[in-house]
């Protein structure tokens, strides 16, 4: 798909005229809630008003200004489709109008694009990107860029440095487990910020099995990873003036003869024990390593890690996404922003007294089986808290997302451009 902008309108029929006024022969727009339904459904209104034209033009020139962020990125996320494996592919041109939008229209597209990436890289089958395939595609994808530095640790790195969660996760699979470690790094940097983002690139539960219903679409466990790389090309191409170090830990987590059992005990990265009472709540193991080695290595200003912990992130219509942090101002921010881009955000309570029920019998700490029962998404969060360093945890925000789907299911909370937008705006 590729999406331009267009100076002038053309005497042609394949328009669609979007508007924040009532007007004959206008799709009205006024709220987040119009364009997320208008963004599931636009498949369906291309094909009725362009004849299944490769080129379509949308007419924003009455669109309010401040929606057409949020326009764009939802109509272009609508129509994305992962067509790479199909004999036959069909992609279209999308051009928009929007005279009134031109200082905008260089990062608008920037954000589509790397977003794209992301979501080609999320709808990827877990036979083609292993976390080996994972790690040489991202090592070859920014290989040209002479601001960008590339580490890649294998298994053996891993676990000589001592990261054992990530290697109790993906250390017994055929395919190894791999961390991703890029950075940006200015000359003159005002701050230096930390991606973390969860790279499961097939998820069975491992020992604590899922049924085959909740095995569905668990290639795209790797959610986290991909949008934190995306963000990072984002950030890289639009030369931010912040230091950006990006960390990704891939595994698979799978059943093996040697692989993890419940009940295990292993010691993470920072030297806290952690007992694994379920296998299938790996996500929080792999980021509690990735959380503690970013607090000992980097001295980051902000960290925000990103992943796909639980069903909680899409409890609202599949429109939402959650997240948490104890900073104010951050939480401020995190609302703000995603009402530009047209997402949907929902704050997990920051109640750190309830930290003391992560707490295990036979361990330091336990990644599962707490007493409150129906907040996993709050527990997790302060179960990944516990593996950032005091000093850093005002600055950190951990961000629950949902899956970047094609537009055959069409989940649409992702958090991608509120994410970014937050990382533009501290």
């Amino acid at each position: 798909m590729k999406i331009s902008f267009i100076n002038k309108l053309p005497k042609q029929s394949n328009i669609i005229h979007i508007s924040s006024r009532e007007e004959k022969g206008n799709i009205k727009i006024e709220s987040s809630l119009d364009i997320i339904k208008l963004s599931k459904s636009i498949n369906t209104i291309i094909d009725y008003n362009t004849n299944m034209n490769k080129e379509v033009i949308f007419n924003l020139r009455n669109l309010n200004k401040n929606k057409i962020d949020a326009f764009i990125y939802k109509i272009v996320q609508g129509l994305y489709s992962f067509n790479k494996y199909k004999k036959k592919n069909f992609n279209r041109n999308i051009m928009f109008h929007a005279p009134h939008y031109k200082e905008q229209q260089n990062k608008i597209i920037s954000l589509v694009n790397s977003a794209n990436i992301t979501r080609d890289l999320i709808n990827e089958p877990a036979n083609k990107i292993t976390p080996e395939k994972f790690s040489r595609y991202v090592k070859m994808y920014f290989k040209k860029s002479k601001r960008v530095n590339i580490k890649i640790l294998n298994d053996k790195h891993i676990k000589k440095l001592g990261l054992n969660l990530i290697h109790a996760v993906g250390g017994y699979s055929h395919n190894k487990p791999r961390v991703v470690i890029l950075e940006y790094k200015p000359l003159k940097y005002t701050k230096t910020i930390c991606l973390a983002g969860k790279g499961v690139t097939i998820d069975t539960g491992g020992y604590s099995v899922k049924n085959v219903q909740a095995m569905n679409n668990m290639h795209m466990d790797k959610e986290g990873a991909c949008i934190s790389i995306g963000l990072f090309d984002n950030l890289v191409k639009q030369n931010s003036k912040k230091r950006i170090i990006c960390l990704c830990p891939l595994v698979e987590n799978i059943v093996s003869n040697a692989s993890t059992k419940p009940k295990d005990v292993v010691t993470a990265y920072n030297g806290q024990t952690v007992e694994i009472v379920n296998v299938d709540a790996e996500g929080r193991l792999i980021l509690a390593d990735t959380l503690a080695y970013i607090c000992k290595n980097y001295n980051p200003d902000y960290i925000f890690d990103i992943s796909t912990l639980t069903s909680a992130s899409d409890v609202y219509c599949h429109n939402s996404f959650s997240y948490f942090t104890i900073n104010e101002k951050l939480s401020n921010i995190a609302s703000k922003q995603c009402l530009e881009i047209g997402e949907k955000i929902i704050r997990i309570p920051p109640w750190l007294e309830y930290m003391e029920y992560i707490k295990s019998n036979i361990a330091d700490v336990k990644n599962s089986g707490y007493k409150c029962k129906k907040s996993d998404d709050f527990m997790a969060s302060l179960f990944l808290m516990n593996f950032v360093e005091k000093k850093y945890r005002k600055n950190w925000i951990h961000f629950d997302v949902r899956m970047m789907s094609d537009n055959n299911e069409l989940n649409i909370a992702e958090g991608f451009g509120t994410i970014l937008k937050i990382i533009n705006n501290i």
